[in-house]
């Protein structure tokens, strides 16, 4: 599966299991991924490739600012996944 930068996942694995996650970079054979309320952009959490699936959604403005080197911030993040939730309550995504 091709993972890239402002793609909403979801935690297969692990404690954190059925949260949302926004990619914010890649880091050898991990994803680094935040949610912007408990796992910050100053320390992401590192996950693997194989624990985490792809909810088929991009938030267009966090993934243009990360690939022109602009800089994100937490808020940002959390109103993203917040904006995904509320589609999806809304059935107008997934």
């Amino acid at each position: 599966m091709l993972f890239k930068v402002g793609m909403l996942v979801e935690s297969t694995q692990g404690h954190d299991k059925g949260q949302y996650y926004i990619i914010v970079g890649f880091k050898e054979n991990k994803i680094l991924i935040c949610d912007g309320e408990f796992k910050l952009l100053k320390n992401p959490k590192s996950k693997n490739q194989h624990h985490i699936n792809s909810l088929n959604y991009i938030d267009n403005e966090i993934a243009t600012k990360l690939e022109n080197g602009l800089k994100i911030n937490d808020q940002m993040i959390y109103h993203a996944i917040v904006k995904f939730k509320k589609l999806v309550k809304e059935k107008k995504y997934g």
